[in-house]
């Protein structure tokens, strides 16, 4: 399972950039952001000129907007990121298909993208597909609810947290991906460097 960070809930866009560059330098796999309707993919670009290596996930409102306009918009920002969007679709299905279709470098009605995407094909998930959930800061805690997801086939799940990305990191980034993980690890990171609150 990967672990996406919520960013949707942060206000000020220096704030969301720094949560975004800590996610990127800490192995968080992937941040989920949004912006006003329409500014989305503005928003997203912004955060991915501040990372190298995380999933941009936009979590777009696709009700009243042409879904190729949309796929417009998001092919370039792929560009932008080398690969590195994901999107969560908020409308109508047949536009999500079109859309869909249109970010695997298929034709809709006779259109085709240009540019096209950097990817072969951008995943496009409705909000239901990935489960979100609020982080508690008691570590045993985190551990039974990532497990939970985990256990669950989850390939995803986005995660609120006010704490430390780095202790995020260090607690549920290996445990998110494995059965195997080594709690006693991330316990002596937590004695040898210790995290500031």
């Amino acid at each position: 399972m990967r672990l996406l960070l919520d960013l949707r809930n942060i206000s000020e866009l220096a704030d969301r950039e720094q949560l975004a560059r800590e996610a990127d330098e800490h192995g968080i796999w992937g941040v989920v952001i949004t912006g006003p309707r329409g500014g989305e993919c503005v928003e997203a670009s912004a955060i991915a000129t501040a990372t190298h290596h995380v999933t941009i996930v936009v979590d777009v409102d696709g009700n009243d907007v042409h879904p190729t306009t949309l796929a417009e918009e998001i092919s370039v920002l792929d560009q932008i990121t080398k690969r590195r969007t994901m999107i969560i679709f908020r409308g109508p299905s047949r536009s999500k298909t079109s859309l869909a279709t249109l970010l695997r470098g298929l034709p809709v009605e006779g259109v085709i993208l240009s540019p096209p995407p950097a990817q072969a094909s951008i995943p496009v998930y409705s909000p239901e597909d990935i489960p979100e959930t609020n982080l508690p800061e008691d570590l045993t805690q985190l551990a039974a609810i990532v497990d939970e997801y985990r256990d669950s086939q989850a390939a995803f799940l986005i995660v609120s947290w006010e704490r430390s990305i780095k202790q995020l990191a260090r607690h549920a980034v290996g445990r998110a991906a494995s059965t195997d993980f080594p709690q006693m690890v991330a316990d002596m990171a937590d004695q040898i460097d210790p995290i500031d609150q």
